[in-house]
Parts: C-alpha cells; sequence; structure tokens
C-alpha cells in the first residue's frame, strides 16, 4: 500500500497534483532543511524537468529563434534609450 493509498488519496488525484506540480514530467521533490522544494526531479529514463535538454516540449517559446545572449537592434517605431547597464539598450516607443 503507497502512502497516498494510506492517507487515502486516489491515484488519479495522486497523479493530477503531479501533473499540475511537475507539468514537464518527473516527480515533486520534498522539502529538505536548508533548502525549499518545489524542484521536479527527473522522471526515470532522463527526460523531462526544466533545463533538461529536451527542446521537443511544447511551451510558449516554439518557433522562436535560439537566443544568441547580444543586444539586437531595435525594431522599427521604437528608439534606443539609455539604461542603467552599460551593454544594454531599452527600446521605447518613438
Amino acid at each position: 500500500m503507497s502512502t497516498a493509498q494510506r492517507r487515502g488519496l486516489s491515484q488519479a488525484g495522486v497523479e493530477a497534483a503531479r501533473r499540475f506540480l511537475c507539468p514537464n514530467g518527473g516527480t515533486p521533490q520534498r522539502v529538505v532543511a536548508g533548502r525549499r522544494g518545489g524542484r521536479c526531479s527527473p522522471a526515470p529514463g532522463g527526460g523531462g524537468g526544466a533545463g533538461g535538454g529536451d527542446n521537443s516540449l511544447p511551451g510558449w517559446d516554439q518557433g522562436l529563434p535560439a537566443p544568441n545572449r547580444g543586444q539586437t537592434p531595435c525594431p522599427p517605431g521604437t528608439t534606443a534609450a539609455a539604461s542603467a547597464q552599460a551593454a544594454a539598450t531599452r527600446c521605447v516607443p518613438g
């Protein structure tokens, strides 16, 4: 008998909670003293989890070019404004 069953939770409820807490796969980790919880351990056999290197997962960034870690020119209709960081430019309307 699993811990969830001993606590009166259904298997479907446990799976729904796992999918909510770790939408990219894996298993929620317990809170460890001195460290916050909220992380997901990778699923067995590799795969899921943020930062796992699996770019086939659907997300808001699908179809966008890979980041180049550099400043790009401001789009048409905007002008470059000074930023607190010397290497960064802020594009503002105008």
